[in-house]
């Protein structure tokens, strides 16, 4: 769970940067809705600029149950912003001048000038939803991907741990009747998980590019080394924002069905099946139907948790060429007998799949991957 555990670290951030931004500003500007007017005199006010940035510095006094209480508050957004109206708020604001602040009744050391909600409240909004709240969406649809292969995986460790005997007594439909197998991941599913990730990327790296292109402006010395540590970011945002529309244009590819004669494959057996391409199926010019067999060995080197994947099996089960053979077909299964079943342990698995490509010219391919269960012999 390295994954979400990593995500957690930008949910924590950005509720963080949305909080000080945006939640707590607005909470206290509906709050002062209900502070009471006093008359208040400007002691003094100047411009605070910080670089291409700038607040109103405007200190004022005031009077409550005759005594006198100060304040520099004019509204309750914290930093400073590239408002240019900035210079003319403080113009408004010169010393001596009389004007109607907001004081807070419960607590008089509190005031401000300005308590209206402007579009600078919700900045923080951008960072919660791009730090926060893709990262959430990502974690959260992991951990119901994790919670279903591990319910998969416990169902069929109940099958492998039975007896010879039992097995055979208390086998299902779906273990020696036809199965129909389901793809690891849909069309939707990688549509919604390339949106998802472009978003989440292309918002955290197009921050930064934000500060280069303001360092830019500013002829800031640091601007090459920022351009050449964010060139590889930017070129896989880029990346990023190419796969969305190509898994938007793959939703219109015909979608490939796969039945086999019994839900579980022996070790050393052959279980014929079938194939159907749902769709256009004469948009595929050429059908390839590979089986693989693929060890993962998780580790931890340090402090850090790594996964090694070793391919020991690979072997093109059907192809097809021809319109007919392409959209409807049968072949045969055979698992070679010196190898392993499916396995899933703590730091251990063992995965089989039939991975099924169709070749369409100008076009996304059909790229669909199955998971099949092997059993021993």
């Amino acid at each position: 769970m390295f994954v979400v555990a990593f995500l957690g670290v930008f949910v924590a951030a950005g509720s963080a940067i949305g909080y000080f931004l945006s939640f707590r500003p607005l909470y206290l500007a509906y709050q002062a809705r209900a502070w009471t007017a006093a008359d208040c005199e400007v002691i003094s006010s100047r411009v605070a600029s910080s670089g291409k940035t700038a607040r109103p510095d405007i200190l004022y006094r005031y009077y409550v149950a005759d005594r006198a209480y100060t304040s520099d508050r004019y509204h309750f957004l914290p930093g400073s912003s590239s408002d240019s109206g900035v210079s003319d708020t403080v113009a408004r604001y010169r010393p001596g001048t009389q004007f109607q602040c907001f004081v807070d009744p419960a607590d008089p050391t509190q005031a401000v000038i300005n308590r209206d909600i402007t579009n600078w409240y919700y900045f923080g909004l951008i960072f919660f939803g791009a730090f926060a709240g893709i990262p959430l969406l990502i974690g959260t649809f992991a951990l119901r991907q994790f919670a279903s292969a591990r319910a998969a995986q416990q169902r069929a460790d109940l099958s492998f741990g039975m007896p010879a005997a039992a097995a055979t007594t208390m086998g299902t439909v779906g273990d020696f009747g036809p199965a129909v197998l389901q793809p690891t991941m849909s069309p939707i599913g990688k549509l919604v998980t390339a949106t998802i990730v472009c978003f989440f990327w292309n918002g955290l790296v197009g921050v930064f590019t934000y500060f280069e292109i303001q360092q830019f402006s500013s002829g800031g010395g640091g601007s090459w080394f920022l351009a050449i540590f964010l060139l590889i970011f930017q070129i896989i945002g880029v990346a990023l924002l190419l796969a969305v529309p190509y898994q938007l244009l793959a939703l219109a590819n015909p979608r490939p069905r796969l039945t086999l004669s019994r839900g579980t494959l022996p070790i050393g057996g052959t279980v014929p099946f079938e194939w159907q391409l749902i769709g256009t199926a004469s948009r595929v010019s050429r059908l390839t139907m590979t089986l693989k067999g693929r060890e993962e060995a998780r580790y931890r080197r340090g402090t850090d948790t790594r996964t090694d994947r070793h391919e020991f099996h690979s072997e093109v089960i059907a192809e097809a060429t021809d319109a007919t053979s392409i959209e409807h077909g049968s072949g045969t299964i055979r698992i070679p007998a010196r190898t392993m079943h499916s396995f899933t342990a703590n730091n251990n698995k063992i995965v089989w799949t039939i991975t099924v490509k169709g070749e369409i010219v100008h076009w996304p391919d059909v790229d669909e991957t199955f998971d099949v269960t092997v059993s021993p012999s």
